[in-house]
């Protein structure tokens, strides 16, 4: 995991290095995975509006078998439908579940720069780090806390500064002064907080309930994603089987990111709000720019050309033929 902390770090650090705020930072790193994303999230589209090109052929296949007993016919039509896939290029599942791999290594590589900000965002070494333990009393590679103490130490910094403590023992000056301009804060939440955490020492002010919020916010953008989804699909591929994983697909994406968002530290759940966000957007614009109309009325056209034109190098290289002879 540390291999995917140091990519994700030094990319989280050029965008806080830019807006010098977490917060922001973050703002700009989902942007950044959401770009990522974005070829298979078209391919999706693709597929989805290719799919529904192929319906005229598919009711023929369900046509040619529904006089076959019931066993027999759905075998034969999941041959036929799979080998009509196949010469197509394309998936009934319309991009499968690739988005959901791709994410993956960048939520490890993210709970990590969200863990230990003191490494991969301020970039302090381990002498550093060392040094600050030191001076605080507060680990910052170990100690309690599930592996928070960096944000421990952090605060507490922080707040020996605004009462007025200006030195640390061993710590350098330019530390400290990125210590104290390190604001981890927005909306007026801590990024640092874990909604469990905060729900079990049962905090119900306006703060503490903004991060419970959180998971909650984060299970319904991924939802809203999900359902908007799902019904292009439908729409595409009305005959689509598989129906029960589908729906089973649609609820677990939102339910996982609500646990994660439950059980870590806020800012992993404001990434996925975020990333839910700008996911459903990007749905709504590519399901208007590669509109299933549009795409197979492009695909007919490019079909139409490409036969054209492998006709007439047809004649062309059989009438050199005749001439030879």
């Amino acid at each position: 995991m540390e291999f995917l902390y140091q990519i994700f770090g030094f990319i989280f650090r050029i965008f806080f290095d830019i807006v010098k705020h977490y917060g922001l930072a973050l703002l700009l790193f989902t942007l950044f995975t959401r770009l990522i994303l974005l070829p298979s999230t078209i391919k999706q589209q693709k597929a989805s509006a290719k799919t529904m090109r192929l319906q005229p052929k598919l009711r023929r296949i369900r046509e040619k078998y529904q006089d076959y007993n019931p066993q027999e016919r759905q075998q034969k039509i999941q041959q036929e439908t799979s080998a009509l896939y196949q010469r197509e290029g394309t998936s009934p599942m319309g991009g499968g579940c690739l988005p959901l791999l791709v994410q993956m290594p960048i939520l490890f590589g993210l709970y990590g720069v969200i863990r230990e900000p003191l490494s991969y965002v301020l970039n302090l070494s381990k002498e550093t780090l060392a040094t600050i333990s030191a001076a605080t009393g507060i680990d910052p590679l170990t100690g309690s806390k599930a592996g928070y103490n960096q944000f421990e130490a952090l605060t507490y910094i922080k707040n020996q500064l605004a009462a007025g403590v200006t030195e640390f023992e061993g710590v350098p000056a330019e530390v400290i002064e990125q210590i104290q301009n390190f604001n981890f804060k927005i909306f007026g939440i801590d990024l640092v907080l874990i909604p469990k955490d905060v729900f079990a020492a049962k905090d119900f002010s306006l703060a503490g309930l903004l991060v419970i919020a959180v998971p909650v916010i984060a299970g319904l953008s991924q939802l809203l994603t999900s359902v908007l989804s799902q019904r292009r699909q439908k729409k595409a591929n009305p005959n689509m089987e598989n129906q029960q994983m589908m729906g089973c697909m649609m609820f677990s994406m939102p339910l996982f990111s609500a646990w994660i968002a439950w059980s870590l530290p806020v800012g992993m759940g404001m990434y996925w709000i975020l990333s839910g966000v700008i996911a459903f957007v990007q749905t709504l614009v590519l399901g208007n720019i590669y509109a299933p109309r549009k795409t197979i009325a492009r695909d007919m056209v490019e079909e139409t050309i490409y036969r054209r034109s492998f006709e007439k190098n047809k004649k062309a290289i059989a009438g050199k033929s005749d001439r030879a002879e």
